[in-house]
């Protein structure tokens, strides 16, 4: 887990098992309780879409790195839905 000093930003990692393999899920969670309502607007409506595509991204890419070093080990890879 990361977060900021002041605990307002977390970021999560976990594993999971999932059918034939395993699953890596994200959460984040950011706490903006002095920020305006700009600021929160700006969070809500700008950087929250942004963060999600480039999480979504950087998922993918980690799980088409972890799918080609299964191959290479000759284990059996099922593709993840």
């Amino acid at each position: 887990m990361l977060r900021s000093d002041d605990s307002n930003w977390v970021w999560a990692f976990s594993m999971a098992p999932a059918d034939a393999g395993t699953r890596l899920i994200s959460r984040n969670r950011i706490a903006t309780p002095s920020a305006s309502c700009l600021v929160r607007a700006l969070n809500t409506y700008v950087m929250e879409p942004g963060s999600l595509i480039m999480e979504r991204k950087m998922l993918i890419g980690i799980k088409q790195r972890a799918e080609r070093l299964a191959r290479g080990s000759g284990r059996r890879v099922e593709a993840l839905r």
